[in-house]
């Protein structure tokens, strides 16, 4: 990864600026980088970050030029885990495990808010550290060298984590060497879950030898300001970056690597064609990395709707139902090739945009009288990289009540629409449309069929919670993989701090050192040198647990519940 042109130092974490991924062929034209304003940044041979000044008002359709062929609209990722719910019996999710695999020679690359490379649960029973590297994002670098090359952030060794742990014991401060600290938490907590060392035996993770390679994503600043967004979200371009870090990590060490990645979107078709998805799946085909990524937590939030409209002329008619608290929403609207719908708008006290024609890749600006509300409607016919009609209705100033949203078919062969408003976070308060579907709640990126995705289920009742997200109804097969236990989970936390922790991320961690203790298995030991993440898939569902009544895959659970013994015992 490499900064080209004249890109400021501190661009992906000043408000002034937006960040898109775009696709492109060949060499980034130099003309294209001397315009003022523009700046790239180059992620791999095929992708890179294109960042804007803020105040630049452009089609970002007009960027198409040359080299660059594709250029993905905003799209944010928040953290799967859910507020700690109330038990008298929290207790760890522990796993017997089989062949005493440890997870010995295995990385775990993490993407999330960081770690607390000072807790000794990510230590050896002689002090080293288990962290080979962290890439902190959010921390300028003043030294580019062979190591410390990115684009921006800044990463620190192994040497010198284990130079800051050796001050921290001496009374100094281990900030003035390693900066980068947790504060959000989700990463260390969830890091803990999949390998603490187990010096408190309450909190041994998984795989308690496995290494670490972090990532602290920078979060979107400009996004969060823009639209006074109180959750951390983070930019589909920060994570693009991390993975490609990681990915080149694994190949440098040649060692296994499991990639953590708990976060989701409710942005795109979710059908795993997404370009983050079909990055996903290029890195997937290399022998001993695989991807783990929760289903997300928004089955019960009505935050996605679907319909058939069976003819031509026929209608369908959603409705938004907006908190006081929301100031700002959008709404993406999916229409499966070769159907074809257009829209209007209705305000909660009956003003209506009409009936906005259909047109390719054309943008419409209505601002409503009485409640001062504007709105922008982007037609995509076609979304370029899923060939399905997309139209994005973002509202600005948005005021409570019912909004309703009326589809009218203007092609029809099966009718078949999705609806999408955003994850909790960026929904807020009791936000949500109805009617609402409970099945396609799965969040981007688990929808890719090479990623594993892990439903949450609770695991002292064996009933699953209402939050873990589902896949389609009618397409389900190799969506959701597996379920793992999500509810209660003890595990550390910054500043030596103990934490209960539920949600799909807190299920994707068992599965994440379950992976770990794979790959240790059949790389590390041998048993099975050419392990790829389809394999590892075939040994997790082969030894499932189902429960009887229901039919397996189903969109719910996948194949069913994950059972460590039982992988084991059917490789026999």
């Amino acid at each position: 990864m490499n900064r080209q042109g004249t890109t400021p130092e501190n661009i992906f974490s000043d408000i002034n600026y937006d960040h898109y991924i775009v696709q492109y062929q060949g060499e980034i034209d130099e003309e294209f980088l001397k315009k003022s304003g523009y700046y790239i940044t180059i992620i791999n041979d095929k992708y890179a970050i294109l960042t804007l000044q803020k105040n630049m008002k452009i089609n970002l359709d007009d960027l198409i030029h040359a080299s660059i062929v594709y250029v993905k609209s905003v799209e944010v990722y928040t953290l799967q885990e859910i507020s700690p719910i109330e038990a008298s019996q929290a207790r760890a999710l522990q796993l017997d495990l089989p062949l005493k695999l440890t997870g010995k020679g295995v990385i775990v690359g993490i993407i999330d808010s960081g770690i607390d490379y000072l807790n000794e649960e990510f230590m050896t029973s002689s002090g080293e550290t288990r962290i080979e590297n962290i890439w902190d994002q959010t921390i300028n670098s003043t030294e580019k060298d062979e190591i410390n090359k990115m684009p921006f952030g800044t990463v620190y060794t192994k040497s010198k984590i284990q130079e800051a742990i050796a001050a921290y014991k001496k009374g100094e401060s281990p900030y003035a060497i390693v900066p980068s600290k947790d504060e959000i938490g989700h990463g260390t907590k969830m890091a803990g879950i999949i390998g603490a060392t187990g010096k408190n035996s309450d909190l041994k993770g998984v795989v308690p030898d496995c290494e670490f390679a972090v990532v602290k994503l920078i979060e979107d600043f400009s996004y969060e300001s823009q639209f006074d967004i109180k959750v951390p979200v983070f930019n589909i371009t920060s994570i693009f970056a991390a993975i490609e870090f990681l990915h080149q990590y694994a190949i440098m060490t040649s060692k296994p690597m499991v990639i953590y990645l708990p976060l989701g979107t409710n942005s795109g078709n979710h059908k795993g064609d997404g370009i983050l998805e079909e990055y996903i799946e290029s890195i997937s085909i290399n022998r001993g990395i695989v991807v783990v990524t929760g289903s997300g937590n928004e089955r019960a939030r009505g935050s996605h709707t679907s319909g058939i409209i069976p003819e031509v002329g026929g209608t369908s008619t959603i409705e938004l139902d907006v908190s006081t608290e929301q100031k700002y929403l959008w709404a993406e609207v999916w229409v499966d090739v070769p159907n074809i719908m257009t829209l209007n708008i209705v305000s909660p006290s009956g003003e209506d945009t009409g009936i906005i024609p259909a047109v390719i890749n054309s943008i419409e600006y209505y601002t409503f009288i009485f409640e001062k509300t504007s709105i922008t409607v982007n037609f995509y016919l076609p979304e370029e990289n899923t060939g399905d009609e997309l139209i994005r209705i973002s509202f600005y100033n948005v005021q409570p009540g019912i909004w309703k949203i009326t589809l009218i078919a203007n092609s029809v062969l099966d009718g078949k629409y999705n609806v999408w408003i955003p994850q909790q976070g960026i929904t807020i308060g009791e936000t949500h449309l109805s009617p609402s579907d409970p099945y396609g709640t799965i969040t981007n990126p688990g929808t890719s069929r090479s990623i594993i995705t892990v439903a949450a289920y609770n695991q002292n009742n064996n009933n699953l919670v209402n939050y873990s997200g589902m896949a389609f109804a009618n397409d389900y097969i190799d969506v959701i993989d597996i379920a793992a236990g999500g509810v209660n989970a003890l595990t550390v936390a910054p500043n030596n701090q103990i934490a209960t922790v539920n949600g799909t991320s807190v299920s994707a961690t068992i599965v994440v050192g379950t992976c770990a203790m794979l790959l240790e298995w059949g790389i590390i030991d041998g048993n099975d040198p050419y392990m790829y993440s389809q394999t590892i898939k075939t040994y997790l569902v082969r030894g499932t647990t189902k429960r009887v009544g229901d039919i397996y895959p189903n969109p719910q659970w996948g194949y069913g519940i994950l059972n460590v013994l039982g992988i084991f015992q059917n490789m026999r």
